[in-house]
């Protein structure tokens, strides 16, 4: 089973992905797991992550589609993988699409889980992880046992740097812009499922149940296997001699009596002589080729003929791939100009934000000011 989970941040992706993964016994695959565990790791890589994931920006694509790339050839992703929170943008879901076709394992089911602003807020806000573990908790709607520490392995519970209102509302505003476009994708193939994720955990999976009952894991059709041994035809199969055996025949001699000194007549022993048969060799009939003049030249006409045809077949396929290769460089035009003006829309969006907050401040110290002087 290969599925896609896809949501605000705070829906709930990673908690239902937990339910999945023990469910299909498939891997668990977080873009945002990955990337903490490079920041976790202090690789280059993962400075870069995190210095993109405290601004509240998205990371860009090529890394982010490298990093899946690898984690979804490993073994344990044979039988099916989850994608949590993977792709976020049309860029990135068209690029897992040509990925996973040249691997022959086509995506089953889109989840989309969908909730309101404020409870998405309160979720992240309250969203507590296990550093050791990976397991999530919320002060709000599932609190540990013991504060900061995980009820299932003791591990330190951890506050997410990103989880703050102001970058939650800044992530929640590039969400709705980027992943919209992903959600048409999928609907356009049939396998997108919009889901309710407010309430209880428990009502939740039941959509789930609801949303995935009677689906089959796709499969790519296996191509028929060529026998590799070459069919005989009559002419050249080779010439069976036939071998007649006639029947045994036991000649006995007739019995002789005679008479022995004392005047006794006695019967001869009888003597009985085995005739062996008699091998008759016929070798079968092999009727010689005939050879026309006129079947010969309508021969080389036809093998011509279809010489003619393959050449103007194989060009008019390579007239279709060289279309086909137009096009998508085409679309790459296009989509490389479109990722340009989502990254000018997302830094227009952030010095808006910008200005804004150092506009509060200005206002803030003014007030401050103001007051003083009223004192």
């Amino acid at each position: 089973m290969k599925l896609i989970l896809i949501g605000a941040p705070g829906s709930g992706k990673g908690t239902q992905a937990k339910y999945l993964k023990e469910k299909y016994h498939i891997p668990q695959i977080s873009t945002g797991d990955l990337l903490r565990a490079a920041v976790a790791a202090q690789t280059p890589l993962g400075r870069q992550a995190k210095t993109i994931m405290d601004a509240g920006q998205l990371v860009p694509n090529d890394i982010v589609i490298g990093m899946i790339r690898e984690r979804i050839t490993r073994p344990d992703a044979d039988q099916g993988f989850i994608l949590d929170g993977f792709p976020r943008n049309l860029a990135q879901a068209e690029a897992l699409h040509n990925i996973l076709d040249r691997l022959g394992k086509p995506i089953d089911a889109v989840l989309q889980f969908e909730a309101d602003a404020e409870l998405l807020i309160q979720r992240m806000v309250g969203r507590l992880t296990c550093i050791s573990c990976g397991a999530l908790f919320n002060l709000y709607t599932q609190p540990p046992v013991i504060d900061d520490r995980c009820d299932e392995c003791g591990g330190i519970l951890q506050h997410r740097s990103d989880d703050n209102e102001e970058t939650i509302s800044r992530r929640l505003q590039i969400f709705e812009t980027l992943t919209q476009p992903v959600s048409d994708y999928y609907k356009q193939q049939g396998i997108l499922h919009i889901l309710d994720a407010q309430g209880d955990i428990n009502d939740v999976i039941k959509r789930i149940k609801s949303a995935l009952r009677g689906l089959r894991p796709k499969r790519t059709p296996v191509k028929p296997m060529v026998d590799p041994t070459p069919a005989v035809s009559r002419k050249t199969r080779p010439a069976i001699t036939h071998t007649r055996v006639e029947e045994r025949e036991l000649k006995v001699r007739p019995r002789k009596k005679i008479k022995t000194l004392s005047g006794n007549t006695r019967v001869k022993k009888i003597d009985v002589e085995v005739v062996r048969p008699k091998v008759v060799r016929k070798p079968s009939a092999v009727k010689k080729a005939v050879t026309k003049k006129t079947a010969t030249r309508k021969t080389a006409t036809r093998t011509k003929a279809s010489e003619v045809e393959n050449q103007s077949l194989s060009a008019a396929e390579e007239q279709a791939l060289n279309q086909q290769l137009k096009s998508l460089e085409s679309e790459l035009k296009a989509t490389r100009e479109q990722l340009k003006q989502i990254t000018t829309a997302e830094k227009a969006l952030l010095k808006a934000e910008k200005d804004k907050d150092s506009a509060r401040q200005k206002a803030l110290k003014a007030e401050i000011t103001r007051l003083k002087k009223s004192r």
